[in-house]
C-alpha cells in the first residue's frame, strides 16, 4: 500500500501508527503527535491526564504539534493529520 504524503517528507509514520495501536481506550490516555518541518520526522509522546491537561512544548518553530490521538490511526490517517496541521500552520 502506498501512503500519500502530499509531497512532504515523513519519516517515522510506521512507528507512530504502531504506537497508536497500543492505546487501550482508557480515560485520560492519549498520544501527542508531532512533525518536524525541517527534517520530516514524525513522533509521538505518551500522556496520561484526565482532561488532556498534560502536554509537551518544543521551543523550535520547525516543530508542529499535529494533534492529540486517542484512538488507533493508520499511517495514511497520520499523514492526513500532518498535512491538515501544516495547512493550518501556514494560515495562522
Amino acid at each position: 500500500m502506498t501512503i500519500n504524503k502530499y509531497g512532504y517528507k515523513m519519516a517515522g509514520l510506521k512507528k507512530a501508527a504502531g504506537e497508536t495501536k497500543q492505546l487501550s481506550g482508557r480515560a485520560g490516555e492519549y498520544l501527542e503527535l508531532f512533525y518536524d518541518k525541517r527534517t520530516g520526522e514524525v513522533w509521538t509522546k505518551y500522556q496520561y491526564s484526565i482532561g488532556s491537561n498534560s502536554w509537551t512544548v518544543y521551543h523550535d518553530p520547525n516543530i508542529v504539534k499535529v494533534c492529540n490521538v486517542y484512538i488507533p490511526k493508520t499511517m495514511q490517517q497520520i499523514a492526513d493529520l500532518i498535512v491538515d496541521a501544516m495547512f493550518d500552520d501556514l494560515h495562522q
